[in-house]
């Protein structure tokens, strides 16, 4: 009779967690403020999945977790972490029958990763540990205690333009079969990006993998006879203790600049914001030959966005 008691009330909170989805799909997903929840990177939801959650809070502190789970002093909590600040949406999904956790979280990873998306962390069915440290401390979304052999977890750091999201991707299977996905999306400015994503390895990573990588944090201040560039610290200390890891590397920087003047004006402009940049890498110990300067001016349209100035860092062949 204990036991029967014990299997009623997992029913009841399906019941109820089941009705307060449904209106939640029937009103609109609102903000904490009463508003229409923003669509973040114009994701697709999975074909006929059901909405569980969706809930946007502006201007939110969030826990990037980097590693697993580890009990520390009685509290378990993941080796590597990062606190973040900016426009949380967070989003729970029951997926249709028939769908297995690895599909689901497939379907979001391709999104998310189409465009210049960077995996941070990454691991799947068991070496994830525990779905209960998933579920309860760090999503804290109780649907999502499922199946250890069942789980796949990635966080991803995305830029678009001047922007950047850290997405939080989570799928498991449980023990009834049903299938969830949780996927949590950051919105922050690219000049706001936490120093632990601009590591030296994270760069080293990026120019062996792409080649090149645009410098994080960079604006353009004062007037047209006094331009002045300003760039992420972070950034600059990062850039010069990987050249001083590899000394071998040759890197480029080159200035674009997409103004109202002339082209040959814009060439001059972006050289300029180049050379800039490498005052600031020589005052950290760079030399001058590994660092060479160009500016295209409007020349490469392709990766300008919404800005208008950039500095791309490029990887030249080694000599």
């Amino acid at each position: 009779m204990r036991l029967k008691c014990y299997r009623t009330l997992p029913f009841v909170l399906s019941m109820a967690l089941t009705g307060w989805a449904l209106l939640l799909a029937a009103t609109g997903a609102v903000a904490q403020n009463g508003t229409q929840v923003p669509e973040l990177l114009g994701l697709e939801d999975f074909p006929e999945a059901r909405v569980m959650m969706r809930e946007y809070r502006p201007d939110q502190t969030y826990v990037l977790a980097l590693s697993t789970f580890k009990k520390v002093g009685g509290t378990w909590s993941a080796e590597r972490e990062q606190r973040v600040q900016g426009n949380v949406l967070s989003r729970t999904l029951e997926l249709p029958s028939g769908f297995s956790a690895r599909e689901g979280f497939r379907f979001y990873e391709e999104q998310l990763t189409s465009g210049r998306a960077r995996e941070l962390f990454a691991c799947e069915e068991r070496e994830c540990g525990g779905s209960i440290n998933w579920a309860n401390n760090h999503f804290n979304v109780i649907q999502l205690y499922g199946l250890d052999q069942f789980q796949y977890y990635s966080v991803y750091e995305i830029v678009r333009d001047d922007t950047v999201y850290y997405a939080s991707l989570y799928s498991v299977r449980r023990g009834n079969r049903r299938v969830y996905v949780q996927l949590d999306l950051v919105q922050m400015p690219e000049v706001d990006r936490p120093a632990l994503t601009l590591s030296p390895a994270v760069l080293g990573e990026r120019l062996r993998e792409a080649g090149y990588f645009v410098l994080p944090g960079f604006d353009v201040v004062g007037s047209a006879q006094d331009w002045r560039v300003s760039v992420s610290e972070s950034a600059i200390d990062a850039l010069a203790t990987l050249l001083r890891q590899e000394s071998g590397w040759v890197v480029a920087l080159v200035g674009h600049d997409y103004g109202a003047d002339s082209l040959e004006a814009q060439q001059s402009q972006s050289l300029h914001y180049a050379e800039q940049v490498r005052e600031k890498l020589k005052a950290q110990g760079v030399s001058e030959q590994r660092i060479p300067v160009f500016g295209l001016g409007s020349l490469s349209p392709a990766g300008k966005g919404e800005r208008s100035a950039r500095v791309e860092v490029v990887r030249l062949p080694e000599r």
